[in-house]
């Protein structure tokens, strides 16, 4: 598993007119697979700071940038990550951003109603009175099939960052903090570009909304193994299956 080594808070600080920035470099080492792999270990390897989070001793300004470097040892990366002031998009951004919205209705199973309490029915049986006269009392699970809406937020500009990098630090993973008036786990975000120019591509973020949340929620007598990360609720876990991010770093408009 990756391992932070060394870690120089302020590797490097500027004081501009346009606010403060402000380099942090990191060792990691026991990386393993091959070179890509091994540097996407490093870069988001624990301990390492994420895109949008505020630097540990300087105020007004959150990390903008994390860029992995590979070593003449296989095993060991240097991790450079920058912070800049948040009023500068994380991407690059050349342009403002186009906003479009889809909503529609899909079905879902669930085990619990409005209110998040669980779905299920009680049964009583006795035997006939006499010597063996016996009460039993039986309570089961139901899952119910539901119309859900699901609303989908899609913002389009054009950004200088190279595209990859953005999908490895946003796609798949969902809020990390209160975004688009919902709270966290309520968006996932899913990334396409397209080039054009030879430094500039068109990036559309598209987020999707689950109102009950992304993360998984399992019943007492759902088969397999529950994580051990899950979170046990009125008979009913709730595991963390997805990354979070903080998408505040990517400076999209308000809605």
């Amino acid at each position: 598993m990756a391992r932070i080594t060394a870690d120089m808070i302020d590797g490097e600080v500027r004081l501009s007119s346009q606010g403060n920035s402000v380099r942090r470099l990191y060792q990691v080492r026991e990386l393993t697979g091959a070179a890509a792999q091994r540097l996407h270990q490093a870069a988001i390897a624990s301990g390492i700071p994420r895109v949008g989070e505020s630097h540990p001793s300087l105020p007004g300004v959150q990390v903008t940038d994390v860029r992995a470097s590979a070593t003449t040892d296989p095993a060991f990366a240097t991790v450079e990550v920058t912070y800049g002031v948040p009023g500068a998009s994380a991407t690059g951004a050349t342009e403002a951003a186009e906003v479009s919205i889809v909503a529609d209705l899909y079905t879902e199973e669930t085990v619990e109603d409005v209110n998040g309490n669980r779905i299920e029915t009680t049964f009583f049986s006795t035997t006939a009175a006499g010597a063996n006269f016996s009460t039993s009392v039986e309570t089961q699970a139901h899952r119910i099939e539901v119309q859900r809406p699901t609303i989908s937020v899609q913002f389009s500009r054009i950004e200088a960052a190279p595209p990859l990098d953005i999908a490895r630090t946003y796609a798949g993973r969902v809020n990390a903090g209160t975004f688009l008036n919902e709270a966290r786990d309520k968006w996932l975000c899913n990334i396409d570009s397209s080039q054009v120019s030879a430094t500039q591509h068109r990036v559309r973020y598209t987020f999707t909304l689950n109102q009950g949340g992304w993360q998984a929620k399992i019943t007492h007598n759902t088969a397999g193994i529950i994580p051990a990360t899950a979170s046990v609720v009125n008979g009913i876990r709730t595991a963390q299956v997805y990354e979070r991010a903080s998408f505040a770093a990517l400076r999209l408009p308000s809605i």
